[in-house]
């Protein structure tokens, strides 16, 4: 009865909130990758995974089995992320939940119309052959990371768009915590693209090393919220 009682609900988000402060802590003080903070981090999204599990028991919704396996993706690609050097796969594993979660929001919508769900995947299609053909002529060397990277962050982007739209046209809890969720994932991913733009394109600005230096802290300050939000939004409005 985790995942229904309240104050199951209030020890997760204390919990998560104990640990984040602590992990948090360690980012500020200059200590992202320690192993104690490193295992912190995947701590927090495993315990966001036992929270979908216990939805997805308690519930047996089609909601909590797509949210539960979009987290499950998540904690492998995190995973990937924090563990080993394969960022590659993180980044695939991450894509798959974006198309999860494109899944998700069509079922919260209004009107489920199949075509629009199609639409979106092929305008994301779309969107990436041109980004990646700008690079190309911007001479920025595009490997296979970048490759999935860019269509990851066009997912996210479109997931985030009509999540907010979704939560305006149908106010509700699930759909305004699902958007908060949305919304703080895609300040992490901005932050993680600013991070790691100096593997790409050579920046030697005052300005950028101070950006630079925040987005190493920004990246998991918004992430961990928007992954709590993102499972809490499972347990809330079980009648849509």
């Amino acid at each position: 009865m985790f995942a229904k009682n309240k104050w199951g609900v209030f020890a997760f988000i204390i919990i998560e909130l104990l640990l984040y402060s602590i992990f948090m802590m360690g980012d500020i003080s200059g200590h992202p990758s320690s192993g104690t903070v490193t295992m912190l981090k995947f701590l927090c999204i495993i315990l966001c995974n036992i929270f979908a599990l216990a939805c997805a028991v308690e519930f047996r919704q089609r909601d909590n089995y797509i949210l539960l396996g979009a987290l499950f993706f998540t904690g492998i690609s995190d995973y990937f992320l924090l563990f080993t050097e394969k960022f590659t796969f993180g980044m695939i594993t991450f894509c798959i939940v974006q198309m999860l979660y494109l899944l998700r929001i069509w079922f919260l919508e209004e009107s489920r119309q199949g075509r629009r769900v199609l639409g979106r995947i092929l305008a994301s299609i779309l969107l990436w052959a041109v980004i990646l053909l700008i690079l190309y002529k911007l001479k920025v060397t595009v490997n296979l990371l970048l490759t999935v990277s860019v269509f990851y962050f066009i997912s996210i982007l479109q997931n985030v768009i009509t999540g907010i739209k979704n939560a305006v046209r149908r106010p509700g809890w699930k759909n305004l915590i699902f958007a908060a969720g949305m919304f703080l994932f895609i300040l992490c991913d901005i932050n993680v693209g600013i991070y790691n733009m100096s593997g790409f394109i050579a920046i030697e600005n005052a300005a950028f090393q101070k950006l630079y230096n925040f987005s190493e802290v920004a990246m998991w300050m918004f992430y961990l919220p928007a992954q709590v939000c993102i499972a809490v939004s499972g347990k809330v409005g079980q009648n849509v």
